[in-house]
């Protein structure tokens, strides 16, 4: 049984997050745990108002998540009905991050998947601070949903790699799974920057060559004048690719882009999801 964790704000994108969720998995069997959190704030109350407004406050703001949590559980089990999924909302009181990795540890979640901007996103910003967070410290897989995505079943997949890291099987189980369920095509695509690869480089390209030993893979390179996240994206663009992996590592692409608490106008605005490992 695959087990997903999806946090939902209730904003548009997690929503559509969501559905993404339960469309990518529909022919396994899952449960998945739809998280939503709240916080009181009661420090930026005056001292004497603290435990009384910070009860009367988060007795308001539990009835209003469970509330809605209650509409989503009933909206999937009317309209979205599959004999493989079972569905629990989790409403919890504190900040995402701890929570989430509470829920990743005790329940043995496989994946998580989130709308890579919240309620309160803004137009110039790729991913919000709090999917930052998540991607920085999860210890399991992470698929990032982009704002308005309508689900496409994916065909063509882009591992976009520098092939500085050598992985394991454990590091790609998730991306396995996913090609089994969905038979799509990998494309490991090496962002060319140096004229030769290195023994190490080389080595890492011929594991992934030997370990993804089937029809629906290839290896490519593109020699780039700009930069990486726009050379990604350009060819996800041209290329029609539903999906774009990346190994989150020490020093790796991923890394970069989230060094900062809020990603701000960096040329990487993917229109697809991203799957992000840890290794």
């Amino acid at each position: 049984m695959k087990k997903v964790l999806v946090p939902v704000d209730f904003s548009d994108n997690a929503w559509d997050a969501l559905t993404y969720a339960v469309r990518l998995y529909d022919d396994l069997p899952c449960t998945f745990y739809i998280l939503n959190t709240y916080e009181t704030n009661p420090s930026k109350m005056p001292n004497t108002m603290h435990q009384f407004a910070a009860r009367k406050v988060a007795r308001i703001l539990r009835k209003e998540s469970e509330e809605n949590l209650a509409k989503i559980l009933a909206h999937l089990n009317d309209n979205m009905l599959n004999s493989k999924h079972e569905y629990k909302g989790m409403s919890k009181i504190g900040a995402l991050l701890p929570i989430i990795q509470h829920i990743t540890e005790n329940e043995y979640i496989d994946v998580i998947v989130m709308g890579s901007k919240g309620a309160t996103g803004l137009k110039e910003i790729f991913m919000g601070s709090n999917t930052v967070k998540v991607i920085k410290e999860s210890v399991c897989p992470i698929i990032c949903v982009p704002e308005k995505y309508t689900y496409e079943e994916p065909e063509e997949v882009v591992f976009a790699t520098d092939f500085k890291k050598h992985l394991s099987k454990q590091d790609v189980t998730c991306l396995i799974e996913l090609q089994l369920l969905h038979r799509f095509t990998i494309r490991f695509v090496h962002i060319k920057k140096e004229m030769n690869l290195s023994e190490k480089q080389r080595n890492a390209m011929d594991w992934l060559k030997e370990y993804f030993k089937n029809d629906l893979i290839s290896f490519e390179e593109i020699d780039s004048s700009y930069s990486i996240s726009k050379a990604i994206t350009t060819f996800a663009k041209n290329e029609k690719i539903n999906m774009i992996c990346l190994a989150n590592y020490e020093h790796s692409f991923i890394e970069k882009l989230t060094h900062e608490p809020v990603i701000k106008r960096i040329g990487f605005h993917s229109t697809v999801p991203l799957l992000i490992l840890p290794v």
